[in-house]
């Protein structure tokens, strides 16, 4: 079994963002560094630098289009969502834990298709689903429950349940990804407490590797990953400052990005890597802050949809996910931004036009509407 060396990554970390912080009155360009640790390039962004005014990015900026879907409004249809994953072919929909609904499955034009298993205690059912991939090559989606099982789950995207494939040990939070016929799971480990990385080949249920990280668990603060770039697995953790990226040829982890704080109070955050020149962080009960990668430039910063009217995009970490960024909401909600947005003052004649054109296609008491934009691969200028 590896062991993984994260805590000292991170006390390296710790130790470097202390000793360079030490300048003030710093512009954006000053907000971020590279250090060096161990032969491996690390930028830092650091928080309590930042200016205080919030700079205005656009979502063109960042994807390479945007399109509303409407989804088919049927009881069956119907959920609360907590995540939504986009693929070329599929939209999936997990449910929010309070309402204890099964995992939908629509058509990219919105076309409901089927249940994904249903919630109780039998074969191929769960209560509470924490990730998903919905790998398209094979037709097969896999469902990671939250807690309390050492399956994963999957099925056919006729929604029929096929097998499980077996964990070394109970999970839980476990966070998925796929590449080839290797799925990589990242989990808390509920018989030791620690932070387990295991990998297992789809198709003889094979334990390839099994991993124990060095990263001390609090409470369950589990990991997140955005799967925004192709063959790149990134892993951060809510309670810390680092984010990871691990490599599945030779089963290690090594720090990309991490953002310093006030070291007495850290805020916990997430932080989502949208392509390979730019990070957003999501700061709880903050606010966002935007991190250029490329221009090494950090920003307090919010989203504004400039395919629709200039709508401010909401600052939760989990909109730019699988490589899209998708925002599902109630239609009834997003009639109430749009007459919003129509009242400021900043609202242009264009964007009046573009926001009466969207209202004019909603109704109330029907499915819900996600906005879907495929993300672009890097940032092709300086956006702030």
């Amino acid at each position: 079994m590896l062991i993984f060396t994260l805590m000292k990554f991170y006390f390296f970390i710790t130790v470097l963002l202390v000793s360079i912080c030490g300048c003030s009155n710093l512009n954006r360009s000053d907000t971020v560094s590279t250090i060096m640790l161990n032969d491996n390039e690390i930028i830092v962004s650091y928080l309590d630098k930042l200016k205080a005014d919030t700079v205005e990015i656009l979502l063109s900026d960042l994807v390479e289009g945007c399109e509303l879907v409407q989804l088919e409004y049927t009881e069956e249809a119907l959920f609360q969502p907590w995540k939504t994953t986009i693929t070329e072919k599929y939209i999936g929909i997990t449910q929010e834990e309070r309402y204890r609904g099964s995992y939908k499955l629509f058509s990219r034009s919105g076309k409901f298709l089927c249940n994904i298993g249903s919630i109780g205690q039998g074969p191929g059912e769960y209560f509470l689903i924490c990730d998903d991939v919905i790998d398209e090559k094979n037709e097969l989606i896999y469902l990671a429950p939250f807690i309390g099982t050492n399956k994963i789950l999957v099925y056919n995207t006729s929604g029929r349940f096929l097998k499980n494939i077996e964990m070394p040990q109970l999970m839980i939070g476990p966070q998925l990804f796929l590449s080839g016929d290797t799925l990589t799971v990242a989990y808390i480990g509920s018989t030791n407490d620690k932070s387990m990385v295991s990998q297992i080949n789809i198709k003889s249920g094979q334990v390839l590797n099994d991993v124990t990280t060095q990263i001390p668990q609090l409470g369950y603060t589990i990991f997140y990953n955005s799967r925004n770039m192709q063959h790149i697995f990134d892993i951060t953790h809510s309670a810390y400052d680092t984010l990871y990226h691990f490599n599945n040829s030779n089963c290690s982890l090594r720090p990309i990005f991490a953002m310093s704080g006030d070291l007495y109070e850290k805020p916990f955050k997430d932080h989502c890597q949208l392509n390979k020149h730019f990070v957003l962080t999501t700061i709880r009960n903050k606010g966002l802050i935007a991190t250029d990668l490329k221009h090494k430039r950090s920003s307090w910063a919010k989203v504004k949809n400039d395919y629709f009217g200039n709508l401010v995009v909401p600052y939760a970490t989990d909109i730019f996910y699988n490589g899209y960024f998708v925002y599902n909401i109630q239609p009834e909600q997003l009639m109430e931004e749009i007459k919003k947005r129509l009242s400021e003052s900043s609202c242009t004649e264009k964007d009046r036009q573009e926001l009466q054109k969207t209202l004019s296609t909603l109704k109330e008491d029907t499915n819900n509407v996600v906005f879907i934009g495929k993300l672009k691969n890097g940032i092709e200028r300086r956006l702030f």
